[in-house]
């Protein structure tokens, strides 16, 4: 379940990728450099997905390397893996992020990221807004790195904040939620990076 959790946007933004490429072939408005780009996405794409099951085998192995990375260049790397259905359901993603290291597991955190944009972007699709846009704001205060990301798609109803981490806890159950997502998140943030998550 966790698995398939994670693996289902990036096989859809495969998808989309194919799709567009079969699309524009149609209509002959496929060239050399356009072709080039969908490779490079869908490789990437791969790679994530690849990466993703050696994240999950070894999930809780406390011989995990820790490294320094710039939470720039992570959130970078999440935008792109996200770019495809992000763009098609015209959202706009603002960042303030200061150029911060960090000191641990980078892969795990771009789960997290994944998690909490893909809930964002599930809300903002639903909303007949004329801007859709996520936040991501990454600052330091008193020694402690802060990362704040916020949308405008009306908030997390009261009733259910404070269920929203808990395994198995799902709004989506149309549309096959899990509720391991946000649970991952926070056990990840917790367990591995010595942090706090809350909503």
């Amino acid at each position: 379940n966790n698995i398939a959790h994670q693996w289902r946007q990036p096989l859809s933004i495969i998808t989309t990728i194919t799709s567009g490429i079969k699309l524009q072939r149609k209509f002959n408005a496929l060239d050399n450099e356009s072709i080039d780009t969908s490779m490079g996405k869908i490789n990437n794409t791969v790679l994530h997905l690849s990466r993703t099951i050696d994240d999950f085998r070894d999930f809780f192995n406390p011989n995990k390397s820790k490294m320094n990375f710039y939470l720039n260049d992570t959130i970078a790397k999440t935008l792109k893996l996200l770019e495809a259905s992000i763009l098609s359901n015209n959202i706009v993603v603002l960042k303030r992020i200061e150029d911060i290291s960090l000191f641990g597991l980078e892969n795990e955190l771009i789960q997290v990221f994944i998690n909490i944009l893909n809930n964002a972007r599930d809300e903002l699709i639903k909303k007949e807004l004329i801007d859709k846009l996520i936040l991501i704001d990454v600052f330091k205060k008193d020694d402690v790195l802060e990362i704040h990301i916020k949308d405008n798609a009306g908030g997390i109803p009261k009733n259910i904040i404070n269920d929203i981490f808990d395994s198995h806890f799902t709004t989506k159950q149309d549309t096959n939620g899990t509720g391991i997502g946000l649970y991952m998140s926070k056990m990840i943030i917790n367990e591995l990076m010595d942090g706090a998550i809350k909503a």
